[in-house]
């Protein structure tokens, strides 16, 4: 666990979330802290996502009890408002990304460490924070997220926080950029004019404006001459990828995991001048030195040592300054559910806690109301879907592992994972890794039909399969070798290299139903991207989450129920759904492993007991 610096614990005293933790080693993955009943759930009957197209709307909603929580970000500029309601609750979640800025370094004088260094030191970042976020945001250095375990940034040697402009013109008094004693503008090493263009995105005006306007502040401090530029944001990005002779760009940019492995790739010099790969065109040999220990050392203290290193070299040469790390507003009622989880990563709206949350009279049920910014677009998990679509499919889908609300693996579908090199066991061949898969035995699709290792097996093999036809779920899986089902519940992939960072690369992903996705009378391998479970194949009610589609209205509501076979379901639950319908009557639960039939209405609630 790392030490917390006295600037971290006031930053985290704004908002009540986790962000420290110490990731375990891949073998240890199923060992976690969590209490025992973190996966049971859910609690309440439905969740209604109603469509509501404005934050204005959306924040009125909240006040007037027509929904229970705001999906995603509120604008600081409603917390007054939201203060102000006695029934509304507040949430703070540091955000799994940053705004940055990012310099071409095969542009002179933009390959010189020392002038990046200078800009790093002279550019203010408490004035962003105060200026522009309104308090909400954190002051940070590493390229790594601060809610990632791997990040290091209360043991980097020094920081880039406040505008320190004495320290970096003498850096660049150092390096050999002189300054004209009349016009006091800095000249380059081989006394060519400078002029720095900032290009930002313009879809925001305030905040990415007002970053580039401050970067444009800390050039002139140090007699540079320097413009921010509004640019479209697709443009830009083209620009970057395609190597362009941008000199500074700024935007924002979002995480979609909690790895480090992504540090040998994104500023690895081979891949500098290489379109879309390295956009900083950075290079630095001893930072390259670190990238096989990073990428194939097994253990966790191996792999560390390396994202470290890379991290503080990075943090030397400065090819990127991440300008802020900003803190999400999040808001809910308090007035009729308890039991809101909030996750490090997604806040209080994500799977944590519509698995927990539940009424405050602990009366079974009730509907959970959330308010969703656009329509969901798509309910395909092997398509880009827009964030209002995955959280919500995430409702629908199992997976071997859920990330727990302090971002460590926490099983879903697994109740035991060994991992094996040939160190471990010698009939497996050098240089491999195998991962060995024990998974529940109570869980069912919604077709009644039991999962098994053989799905587990299958929907690596059908990502695997169907990459052929486009299926970019198979870019992740170059390196699988093997997914087959020994036995019923047992399940095991290999890999043809060792590395720590194969787990990642299966842990997540969701399972599939083999009946239902075959190649032979299933969707098929090419079929990947023509299925949609709500807007096409809503007949086949696909699945196996806490929850299962039941209905929606373009343009105003989506609506879930619970799914009483889910195979964390509640046993009270059960009881209360009993004890609601046959008030009179107390019935007996079977202990080998399910619960008594009954029929109601001519409808089957079939319930197993967890195990």
């Amino acid at each position: 666990m790392r030490t917390v610096s006295k600037r971290r614990l006031l930053g985290i005293s704004l908002f009540t979330v986790l962000v420290i933790m110490s990731v375990s080693p891949v073998i240890n993955v199923g060992a976690t802290d969590f209490p025992s009943d973190l996966n049971v759930g859910p609690y309440v009957d439905r969740v209604l996502y109603k469509v509501i197209t404005t934050e204005a709307q959306r924040v009125l909603a909240l006040q007037n009890d027509e929904v229970d929580i705001i999906a995603r970000v509120i604008d600081p500029a409603y917390l007054p408002t939201l203060q102000a309601s006695a029934d509304v609750s507040l949430a703070w979640t540091l955000r799994n990304g940053y705004g940055h800025f990012t310099f071409n370094c095969r542009k002179y004088p933009l390959n010189i460490s020392a002038f990046r260094r200078a800009f790093a030191y002279a550019f203010d970042k408490t004035r962003v924070t105060s200026e522009i976020f309104a308090g909400l945001s954190q002051e940070h250095d590493s390229v790594v997220p601060y809610v990632n375990g791997w990040c290091i940034e209360d043991d980097l040697p020094y920081n880039y926080y406040t505008a320190q402009v004495a320290l970096g013109n003498q850096i660049l008094d150092n390096a050999g950029f002189t300054i004209d004693s009349e016009s006091g503008d800095r000249f380059a090493p081989d006394n060519s004019h400078i002029n720095i263009t900032i290009y930002y995105p313009s879809i925001s005006p305030v905040i990415a404006a007002g970053v580039a306007q401050i970067g444009v502040d800390a050039f002139t401090d140090l007699g540079i001459e320097a413009l921010a530029v509004p640019i479209n944001f697709d443009t830009m990005l083209s620009g970057i990828g395609n190597n362009s002779d941008y000199e500074m760009v700024f935007y924002a940019y979002d995480f979609q995991d909690y790895g480090a492995d992504w540090l040998a790739e994104t500023f690895w010099g081979e891949l500098a001048y290489v379109p879309y790969e390295n956009p900083s065109n950075f290079r630095n040999a001893t930072y390259d030195s670190w990238r096989n220990q990073l990428l194939y050392s097994t253990e966790y203290d191996d792999v560390y040592e390396a994202a470290a290193a890379m991290q503080l070299i990075l943090h030397e040469n400065v090819p990127m300054v991440v300008a802020y790390q900003n803190i999400f507003l999040q808001a809910y009622r308090n007035d009729l559910f308890t039991g809101h989880v909030e996750d490090v990563g997604r806040g209080i709206e994500g799977t944590w806690t519509l698995r927990n949350i539940h009424r405050i009279d602990e009366a079974p049920g009730g509907t959970v109301k959330i308010a969703i910014a656009e329509e969901p677009d798509a309910f395909n998990i092997f398509v880009d879907s827009n964030s209002f679509a995955s959280s919500m499919m995430a409702e629908l889908w199992p997976s071997l592992y859920l990330r727990g609300p302090d971002l460590r693996p926490c099983p879903y579908l697994v109740e035991h994972l060994l991992t094996e090199t040939h160190s471990d066991n010698l009939s497996i061949q050098r240089g491999r890794t195998r991962f060995t898969i024990d998974i529940v035995q109570n869980a069912t699709w919604n077709d009644g039909t039991p999962i098994t290792a053989e799905d587990v097996a299958f929907s690596f093999k059908y990502s695997f399969e169907s990459g052929v036809h486009g299926n970019p779920a198979s870019d992740s899986l170059t390196n699988l070798v093997a997914a087959y089902a020994p036995t019923t519940y047992r399940a095991v992939f290999e890999f043809d290299t060792e590395t720590y960072w194969h787990f990642s690369k299966f842990a997540y992903n969701y399972i599939i139903p083999k009946h239902i996705f075959n190649d032979v009378n299933g969707i098929g391998y090419d079929g990947w991207d023509s299925w949609d479970s709500v807007f096409y194949n809503a007949s086949l009610n696909m699945g196996s989450g806490p929850f299962t589609f039941s209905d929606y209205a373009l343009g105003e509501f989506w609506e879930f129920e619970t799914n009483p076979d889910f195979c964390y379901y509640p046993e009270e639950q059960v009881t209360a759904l009993v004890h609601l319908l046959f008030s009179n009557h107390v019935f007996q639960f079977s202990e080998v492993g399910v619960i008594t039939v009954l029929l109601v209405g001519g409808t089957i609630l079939n319930r197993r007991k967890s195990r």
